[in-house]
């Protein structure tokens, strides 16, 4: 009798070892699959480097920016062919730029080169005093070439003032 009950034992000891390996088997990969998609996304960090400008400096040019507008405004104008009163009401009635220059027999080219000379010619006594930077005003010259929709908004800000 003690054997059978030795049997019975290993036999009970290896049906559940049986059914742990089964389950394991049959489990694994679901538990690492599901670890797996949870893994961290990595969370992007903006690069400090020593020639990062301050915030500070860009509410400073934006300033001085707004104080020369009226000025940029009507070099643009005058490019154009136009009067500032006549470049402001084109805006104001929902005329592009773009649209304006066209209507003026000017090229895209033409009115990237209008405004570059405006900006360059407007902002020189902030360069020349020590305001601004002839990089700052280059930098400028060039975000509103290649950026009609921001040149239309600022022409129309400046419109309103």
């Amino acid at each position: 009798m003690p054997k059978r009950i030795l049997y019975t034992l290993v036999g009970a000891i290896v049906l559940i070892l049986l059914a742990i390996g089964i389950g394991v088997y049959a489990l694994l990969p679901t538990i690492t699959s599901a670890s797996a998609s949870q893994a961290a996304t990595p969370t992007p960090t903006p690069i400090v480097s020593a020639t990062t400008t301050p915030a500070h400096k860009g509410s400073a040019t934006a300033k001085i920016l707004k104080q020369y507008a009226p000025a940029i405004k009507n070099q643009i104008a005058a490019g154009l062919h136009l009067t500032p009163d006549q470049l402001t009401a084109q805006l104001q009635s929902g005329k592009t730029l773009s649209n304006i220059a066209t209507a003026q027999n000017n090229s895209s080219t033409q009115l990237q080169t209008i405004v570059s000379n405006a900006i360059q010619n407007v902002l020189k006594p902030a360069v020349d005093n020590g305001t601004l930077t002839q990089k700052q005003v280059d930098k400028l010259a060039k975000k509103y070439q290649s950026n009609p929709v921001l040149l239309d908004g600022f022409l129309r800000a400046t419109a309103s003032q």
